[in-house]
């Protein structure tokens, strides 16, 4: 089932994928390892996050000794893509320009960010003028 179009995860839902993209496939005894310190999650609680994602063609579960095993079903880059339209055009009325000088004008910015900001939009710059040619 292709659910890209109604994806909109939680945050909790995005700890949970994040570390399923990380590294996959794992146990929810794995996941309770690496969320413990940062969430405080019991065992159970990151098992009704597992059942409700799988409802909602998230991740899948594999039967697996000695314990299950659980993998992402959404890719990372189209979900996060699709997140940060529905950002955008919540906060920016759908303008990209204004997220940008968002950014810059942010005084959290670091010199390396601005430099693959400029790399990226020199990119997409050189791929809409072949379009146009």
């Amino acid at each position: 089932m292709d659910n890209r179009e109604k994806t909109k995860l939680t945050d909790t839902e995005w700890k949970i994928m994040m570390l399923l993209w990380e590294k996959n496939p794992l146990t929810c005894r794995q996941m309770e390892d690496d969320l413990k310190e940062e969430t405080g999650w019991s065992r159970h609680t990151i098992i009704s996050f597992l059942k409700r994602m799988q409802k909602k063609n998230y991740i899948r579960m594999e039967e697996a000794n000695p314990a299950r095993l659980y993998y992402p079903l959404l890719n990372k880059d189209e979900t996060v893509l699709q997140e940060t339209r529905s950002f955008v055009e919540k906060i920016f009325d759908g303008k990209m320009g204004l997220l940008v000088s968002s950014l810059v004008d942010s005084e959290d910015i670091t010199k390396d960010e601005i430099n693959s900001m400029l790399q990226s939009l020199k990119k997409a710059l050189i791929e809409k003028e072949d379009q146009n040619e």
